[in-house]
């Protein structure tokens, strides 16, 4: 009996997948490995699962709608599939211990953009700043256009209109070490029970308390994927001319630069950059947008 279901996490070899409600541990067909590689499977993929006698075992891996990727830290030419079919990146930032980091930011808000992903960004622990630290921050973001939400997963401040975001829909949950993602889903719903760590006195650097991502029901509709702490992330599948339209301050002004092929770098007559100079937009989305094209550059074949 074939039956369709989420797949939740992984467990060793084989994969638990939500069917209907139930937690089923399942094998990978070898034709579909065969087929699909070593990574048949992401958590957040729909597959299509035969149950009997011997157990289950996923049949068939639904196309995906969308898949949040990044370049293999260890192989940067190959592509790390975090989850898949997510509707929402939840980009979270601390604002304080640590500070938000902007360009690790950047990266998770400019990959949903190219990933056809929506994006929102939340400040975490803002019990532990009276705003000074995260105002200037948070405002170039949202004067850029983006979503901005303020929580406080000990004070319990912003949860409800997060829970509200997340209703019904698949949810990752990204951004550097120690900003308080898995405080934050434990607030969101207790049952959860994520295991939590503090930030290190020393370096002032979350530690990795989550170490694979997996997929987390939500009792009021939906799912929460929890990623492990990530302090890299390539851009995957990006060429130098998607990069403007991932920065909607950028792309807003794109069409005003003397050149319509314009990149915004060494070009003259540039709006963008002169938008920048003259401080219509925050420099620090620039530097962004400058180094990840220098990236995207390096990572091409032959450079």
């Amino acid at each position: 009996m074939n039956a369709s279901g989420v797949v939740l996490r992984h467990e060793g070899s084989s994969v638990v997948v939500d069917l209907d409600g139930e937690e089923v541990a399942c094998t990978l067909r070898k034709t579909l490995q065969r087929a699909r590689g070593s990574k048949a499977v992401a958590v957040g993929d729909r597959v299509v699962v035969a149950r009997g006698g011997e157990g289950a075992a996923v049949e068939r891996v639904e196309e995906r709608r969308t898949e949040l990727a990044r370049s293999d830290p260890s192989r940067p030419r190959h592509k790390q599939v975090i989850a898949a079919n997510v509707d929402l990146l939840l980009v979270v930032a601390s604002a304080a211990d640590p500070a938000p980091v902007t360009g690790l930011i950047d990266r998770f808000l400019v990959a949903g953009a190219h990933l056809g992903i929506e994006t929102a960004l939340v400040f975490n622990k803002v019990d532990l700043d009276p705003g000074q630290t995260r105002a200037e921050i948070r405002d170039g973001y949202a004067e850029a256009g983006l979503r901005v939400l303020e929580t406080s997963a000990a004070a319990g401040t912003g949860l409800e209109e997060l829970k509200s975001l997340l209703k019904g829909r698949t949810t990752t949950l990204a951004g550097h070490s120690g900003v308080g993602k898995s405080s934050l889903a434990n607030a969101l719903d207790p049952s959860l029970r994520i295991r939590t760590a503090e930030v290190q006195e020393r370096s002032g650097k979350g530690v990795h308390t989550t170490t694979t991502a997996s997929l987390l029901r939500l009792p009021w509709g939906g799912y929460l994927v929890d990623t492990p702490g990530i302090r890299e992330f390539g851009l995957w599948g990006m060429e130098e001319r998607d990069l403007g339209a991932c920065f909607p301050e950028i792309a807003a002004r794109a069409p005003s630069c003397r050149f319509h092929d314009c990149l915004h770098d060494k070009e003259p007559d540039c709006a963008v950059k002169a938008a920048c100079a003259g401080g219509e937009f925050a420099g620090w989305r620039y530097d962004s947008y400058r180094t990840l094209l220098g990236e995207i550059r390096e990572s091409r074949p032959g450079y």
